[in-house]
């Protein structure tokens, strides 16, 4: 008895270190942005999640977890030179699965430089990681994605530009059952752009490179590397005052041994404002993944959303999308080639603007996922709240 109350105790303590986290330690959510960003900005934060299926299977296996972030932000402009910098800690806690709590990072850094009207540099840096769906895998795993762009454009005149550059990309996993997914990339890129007094632009880009993996896929002899090149061409047009119109259409080509072959990949956007204060968004989009890139590789994915956004009031933000993507998979191992489709409907995020320092925000969103693997076809529901509070 005296251990099983200890253990009730001690679940009582978890729970309210849990909630007291949430609502004193703030959530970074993406602040209101502003005309001329601080020079220092400093975000700490927490937001609860509730997912009502966890596990990703067809058995309803529910849990609740808490995202704390820490986070800290430099802009400083000195003449025609524009430095940035910031860093966000984030950690996972798990109220059922003390084992998959995690740590991580993200960053980003730029320097934009002006030299003259006709000649611009600009140095990138950006450091994006998520931990895995449950899908994908069951265990703890952290991706990180570290991107390195340097490019430099020569404006021949005010409407026509030359960007020539290069970008080194390095995806690790955390976990080493999945460091055979681990892959460092090298590319140069080449584009002519024709920019419009109304700032609608056009633009074909030659990308060449190469993608090596770190280690051998278990079971496999064949190897992932590869050498591609792909063309496209990317586009900005105003169609009137409210309405721009982006697209990126290209066509690639990949030598190796198992990624080898010629695809497409294209992406078209919509943006209507409807009125000052309601916004719509449409977007259609065509990839085909490299084998390797997750483990749940499929071999074309074709996706299709929309988004309304609604300013209720200066203090109030209301938006609701939804989604819809078909995937094709080739056959793999001892899976057999299918054909799966996720629908996902986020109906209410709601965010209330409490003052200049503090927001409030509630997401919710419902994904479905069928598929004719029984494991694989499953539904679940999402919800979180936070706030944000930015120094």
């Amino acid at each position: 008895m005296f251990i099983k109350l200890c253990m009730i105790k001690k679940s009582a303590i978890k729970k309210l270190r849990r909630l007291v986290l949430s609502w004193v330690a703030v959530m970074l959510l993406a602040p209101a942005a502003a005309a001329v960003p601080d020079r220092f900005t400093l975000s700490l934060g927490a937001q609860e999640y509730w997912d009502s299926n966890f596990a990703r299977t067809a058995d309803v296996d529910s849990e609740h977890y808490t995202r704390s972030v820490a986070s800290l932000a430099f802009n400083e402009q000195l003449s025609k030179q524009d430095f940035s910098l910031g860093v966000s800690g984030n950690r996972y806690e798990y109220a059922q699965r003390d084992d998959l709590d995690v740590d991580f990072y993200k960053g980003n850094a730029h320097w934009r430089s002006e030299w003259s009207q006709r000649v611009k540099t600009s140095l990138n840096w950006t450091r994006d990681a998520y931990v895995v769906d449950r899908l994908e895998f069951a265990s703890k795993d952290v991706v990180s994605l570290d991107n390195f762009t340097g490019q430099i454009i020569l404006g021949t005149n005010k409407h026509v530009g030359i960007t020539l550059g290069g970008r080194q990309v390095a995806q690790t996993h955390s976990n080493e059952l999945r460091e055979f997914l681990d892959f460092d990339e090298e590319e140069w890129f080449v584009a002519g752009t024709y920019t419009t007094a109304n700032k609608s632009f056009l633009s074909l880009r030659l990308r060449e490179g190469e993608r090596w993996y770190v280690h051998m896929v278990p079971g496999d002899l064949r190897m992932l590397d590869f050498d591609y090149r792909q063309l496209e061409l990317e586009g900005s047009w105003a169609l009137t005052r409210k309405t721009q119109l982006g697209f990126t259409v290209g066509r690639f080509k990949r030598e190796g041994e198992i990624n080898d072959g010629t695809g497409t990949v294209a992406v078209v956007d919509l943006a209507w404002a409807i009125s000052e204060k309601l916004k719509l968004a449409l977007s259609y989009s065509q990839s085909e993944p490299a084998a390797g890139e997750t483990s749940d590789s499929p071999a074309d994915v074709r996706t299709s959303k929309i988004a309304l956004n609604w300013e209720l009031s200066s203090k109030w933000l209301f938006s609701m999308d939804a989604g819809y993507s078909d995937q094709t998979y080739l056959p793999r191992l001892a899976l057999p080639a299918r054909d799966e489709t996720i629908t996902t409907f986020s109906p209410l995020a709601l965010t209330y603007k409490f003052s200049e320092l503090i927001n409030i925000r509630f997401d919710s969103q419902w994904v479905d996922r069928e598929s004719p693997l029984l494991y694989r076809d499953y539904d679940y529901a999402l919800a979180s709240l936070g706030l944000t509070l930015v120094f």
